[in-house]
């Protein structure tokens, strides 16, 4: 037993001497300020990713967003998936509005979405806003138009489509 009393007193005073006269503090504010900068750099970085989904204020757009999103719960989006999400978005957009390049935007502000759940929290808002009680059963149309496609909508499609329309029909 007094062997085991030394050799925990030994390591205890190695600890205190490196901590006092080494550069045991030194080590310490490192490790801690690491934690600090890299919850920093993680919250920066989400923020940044976030910025295309927070600057839209179109709800046309944010309904282009959504129907991309829903394309990429079944993975890499088909010609066929993105051919339907343009003939949506066309129903949508005046006439003499540049589609191609709103759908450019609508895929970067997707592919840069954390998730499709933080994008839906981002959206609801505008959406709920913009549009009529109709307009929000013409997205939940929208969206199924765009999961159908490749033998009817996954598991995932219909969860991300069904969180969707309850998360419209919530009230602010």
């Amino acid at each position: 037993m007094p062997v085991i009393g030394a050799v925990v007193g030994t390591i205890m005073t190695g600890l205190l001497y490196w901590f006092m006269y080494g550069n045991g503090m030194q080590q310490i504010d490192r490790v801690l300020g690491d934690r600090r900068n890299h919850k920093l750099r993680l919250k920066s970085e989400a923020n940044f990713k976030a910025a295309p989904i927070r600057s839209i204020k179109n709800p046309a757009d944010a309904v282009g967003v959504l129907m991309q999103l829903v394309a990429l719960a079944r993975g890499t989006p088909t010609p066929e998936q993105e051919a339907a999400i343009e003939q949506q978005m066309r129903n949508v957009v005046e006439p003499d509005d540049d589609l191609a390049t709103r759908l450019v935007f609508i895929r970067h502000a997707a592919s840069q979405a954390a998730d499709a759940e933080t994008a839906i929290d981002q959206l609801a808002p505008l959406l709920r806003e913009k549009l009529t009680p109709s307009e929000r059963d013409d997205v939940e149309q929208m969206l199924e138009a765009v999961a159908v496609i490749h033998q009817g909508p996954t598991d995932r499609q219909e969860r991300l489509i069904a969180r969707t329309v309850r998360v419209l029909a919530e009230q602010a």
